[in-house]
């Protein structure tokens, strides 16, 4: 396919990446010369130096021949323009990132008005992701969600966790004692999906995937507790901190957010008027002990700034905080937040990204109404994808169990879920996928899988 990316930001640079290395004739527009020069020698992609709004500068880009439109510029009316010339042009489907509450709010107005087929709202997204990540220890991370009742966690293996030094992928279900499959092992650089005499050793990062029902009992075997969160504290007071603060009042937490901007403050006064506003210096030692830091179960560094937040976070770390959840920008904080044990960190530019290549690999084989992808995340920092894929009439090993020869897939992916009428199904050899399931499958990068098809070697 043809694509067009307007802005080069972290998310438009990180969807060029991906989305050039599936094969699709790409190109990027930007105002920035340097960044478009920057983007076009790192990656097999054409660039364009100007406005994405501008009718001329799209044509040049091709528009006119352009499968998909992605505008993921800082502005969000620059994007909705964008969006609406770019199909007068003759582009076929488009996708915007909005970021305003009083925008997005009103998405299938806004859609319709400015023909745009898919809208991103990465802060809506980020502060939903982080809601999930909320009571989880310090070792352990949600890394994806499946149909609201499965979960995949990563979880750093230290030799304090594992019996005996290490543990055979066969013994594994048998320690946690409950249904449950390793899906992924990251042992150091290098990523492994596990099977037959595999095993864990000190060190590993593996990806569990299971209920959601059963997620506690695992974290609990491994001496770690999923801690009851009542007091939660927001480091900074942007649009993720009004989301995730909303969806914290309305599951009855407390909620204290610091802010320091004084109007800023006041505008989140009225939209939260339950929760408690401070205006203060969030990386201020004095001000965090101040707003009771060493009491709250949850803290949540979301500043705009990626130093502010490692330093906030590695204080509420400091303060006996069981559950420290960062965002960051840039993949070096994550690492080595990670290395002290703190491993919840959120970036809204990968959160925005998988939601695009969802949408971007549906179209690549249906029109923008296809789903046979319902979601798409990357998992061990890009090394792999896990996608939940809805099952059709079409698939061609319906009824077929996956101990058959016939049931045969492509190297490096793996089956690890069914969901079937909302109950959970980890399969064995006896597993078959029927008409309707919900199959939850995990492969390396450079598949690209658009639909559940994809998967067979035969």
């Amino acid at each position: 396919m043809k694509i067009i990316i307007v802005g080069l930001g972290q998310t438009g640079t990180l969807l060029a990446r991906r989305i050039a290395a599936e094969g699709h004739d790409t190109v990027v527009i930007d105002c920035d010369k340097e960044r478009v020069e920057a983007v076009t020698n790192l990656y097999n992609v054409s660039g364009v130096c100007g406005s994405g709004a501008s009718k001329e500068i799209l044509l040049q880009a091709g528009a006119a021949t352009a499968d998909v439109v992605i505008t993921v510029s800082p502005i969000d009316e620059i994007n909705m323009m964008a969006c609406m010339v770019a199909k007068k042009c003759g582009a076929r489907y488009t996708v915007a990132r909005i970021h305003r509450p009083e925008l997005s709010g009103d998405g299938d107005y806004f859609a319709e008005a400015f023909q745009i087929d898919y809208i991103t709202n990465p802060k809506l997204d980020t502060a939903l992701e982080m809601y999930r990540q909320i009571g989880m220890p310090g070792k352990v991370k949600a890394d994806a969600y499946f149909s609201d009742v499965a979960t995949i966690i990563r979880i750093n293996m230290d030799k304090n966790i594992i019996p005996g030094g290490s543990m055979p992928l066969k013994d594994v279900k048998e320690f946690f004692g409950t249904d449950m499959l390793v899906a992924t092992v990251t042992r150091g650089e290098k990523l492994y999906i596990p099977k037959g005499d595999f095993v864990i050793q000190p060190g590993d990062v593996v990806g569990i995937i299971a209920a959601d029902t059963v997620i506690p009992q695992i974290i609990m075997k491994l001496g770690l507790a999923h801690k009851t969160a009542r007091k939660v504290v927001l480091v900074g007071g942007g649009t993720v901190a009004y989301y995730l603060g909303k969806k914290l009042l309305e599951n009855k937490k407390s909620v204290t957010i610091l802010e320091n901007d004084r109007k800023r403050c006041a505008e989140l006064a009225q939209l939260l008027p339950q929760a408690e506003i401070s205006f203060a210096d969030g990386v201020d030692a004095e001000v965090l002990l101040e707003e009771g830091m060493k009491k709250a179960d949850v803290c949540v560094s979301l500043t705009g700034n990626d130093d502010a937040n490692l330093v906030i976070s590695l204080f509420a770390w400091s303060c006996g905080v069981k559950s420290v959840i960062t965002r960051v920008n840039a993949t070096a904080y994550e690492k080595l937040l990670n290395k002290v044990n703190m491993d919840i960190t959120i970036s809204p530019a990968v959160i925005s990204a998988d939601r695009v290549m969802g949408f971007v690999r549906n179209v690549t084989v249906h029109n923008a109404k296809g789903n046979d992808i319902q979601c798409l995340y990357q998992l061990a920092g890009g090394m792999a994808e896990a996608i939940e894929f809805v099952a059709y009439d079409n698939c061609k090993k319906l009824g077929v169990a996956f101990k058959q020869q016939e049931f045969k897939l492509k190297k490096e992916i793996l089956v690890a879920m069914l969901i079937r009428q909302g109950q959970v199904i980890i399969p064995d050899g006896n597993s078959c996928i029927q008409s309707g399931d919900r199959v939850v499958v995990i492969s390396k990068r450079g598949h690209g899988l658009n639909t559940l098809n994809d998967i067979f070697a035969l």
